[in-house]
């Protein structure tokens, strides 16, 4: 748990907030309070010298000073000298209200030449000492799963999910709602062109080409925002998958326990995703013919296999996890669950194994 480091004289309890502002004032340190104390940000209440005055925890360890205590500790002394000049101008600069950032400030580290911060700050409009106060926040811009916590993973993680998933809701109500319609429009259009003046020959392979760019449309929408997962369940959902995703040159072999259908609906979906994006490496990259899928559910976890007969890896299985945007999705889903993932690849083909625990 964080602890709140402070002056006694204006703290009652390690998680009390300070004594004196009143109003508006208030307001924004309760909100400081209680949405960053046990959060990912570090934060501070310094003077316009810089001198630390309250702080959390998790200001240590992005200033790279577990361990010290820092009260009346100048900021300026955990800073690279030229980050000191920006820092000292965006407090003289300083409002009553959180403006731009300062980014990629530059905090000295005994384990590395620096560390890189992101740092917001504001004026405090009613000063409870003698001196002017500032609010700062601290937010690390990198990130680094081997050091930090469990919980600093799962927020890591869960915000790149929801922000990708975020913007394919968009692009796939934008397809169905939008471009959808406007094909749709455009075929009752041609069908009324064909009634009144014939040319039904020569118009075919346009009717064709437009009931193919519908039918693609309507795909890459259903992918983007499976509704089937919604309303149908994940089984239903991972046969319709398999579905669109069929072929004749191309065999799909399914075994799917029963027993994944009782996940909760976040792991569903994330199994979902790992499995759209696998088909889809086999079938666009590896160039397979016949891939396999089994799904298991064991006490703490659900597995998930996938095989395929194609040509394998380019490039080497670490190459491919760090320059495949498909793969490294795959693992930032994982890394959500905890869990982990087995690859082999050869010519004659792949398999992976994924575990997420539940």
């Amino acid at each position: 748990m964080s602890i709140i480091h402070s002056d006694k004289k204006n703290m009652s309890s390690p998680s009390s907030l300070p004594t004196g502002p009143t109003g508006d004032e208030m307001q924004d340190l309760q909100l400081f309070f209680e949405s960053l104390h046990q959060g990912p940000f570090g934060y501070l209440f310094a003077d316009g010298t810089g001198h630390v005055k309250h702080y959390n925890e998790k200001l240590q360890e992005l200033l790279c000073a577990e361990g010290e205590a820092l009260r009346n500790r100048s900021l300026f002394d955990f800073l690279i000298a030229d980050e000191c000049v920006r820092l000292q101008a965006a407090i003289e600069k300083s409002t009553f209200h959180f403006g731009d950032p300062l980014r990629l400030v530059k905090v000295k580290c005994t384990k590395r030449p620096y560390r890189f911060v992101t740092i917001y700050l504001k004026r405090l409009e009613q000063s409870f000492y003698e001196q002017d106060m500032y609010i700062f926040v601290f937010l690390r811009n990198e990130f680094n799963p081997l050091s930090e916590s469990k919980e600093e993973n799962e927020a890591f993680y869960r915000a790149i999910i929801e922000t990708q998933e975020a913007e394919r809701e968009f692009i796939g109500a934008a397809l169905h709602d939008n471009v959808a319609q406007e094909l749709y429009a455009i075929r009752l259009n041609l069908q009324r062109f064909l009634i009144e003046h014939g040319f039904e020959t020569e118009i075919a392979p346009i009717k064709k080409m437009l009931n193919d760019a519908i039918y693609n449309v309507c795909n890459i929408s259903n992918d983007l925002t499976p509704a089937v997962l919604r309303d149908m369940g994940f089984l239903k959902a991972i046969e319709d998958l398999i579905f669109r995703l069929n072929r004749a040159d191309v065999r799909f072999v399914a075994q799917i326990d029963p027993a994944m259908e009782h996940l909760s609906k976040e792991l569903q979906f994330c199994c979902y995703r790992i499995i759209q994006e696998l088909f889809g490496n086999s079938l666009r990259h590896a160039r397979a013919n016949r891939v396999s899928l089994t799904m298991q559910r064991r006490a703490d976890y659900a597995c998930i296999v996938v095989d395929d007969n194609g040509h394998g890896f380019r490039e080497d299985i670490d190459s491919s996890l760090s320059l495949g945007t498909g793969l490294r999705n795959i693992k930032n889903r994982i890394a959500l669950y905890a869990g982990s993932m087995d690859m082999s690849s050869s010519s004659q083909g792949s398999r992976i194994q994924i575990k997420l625990y539940t």
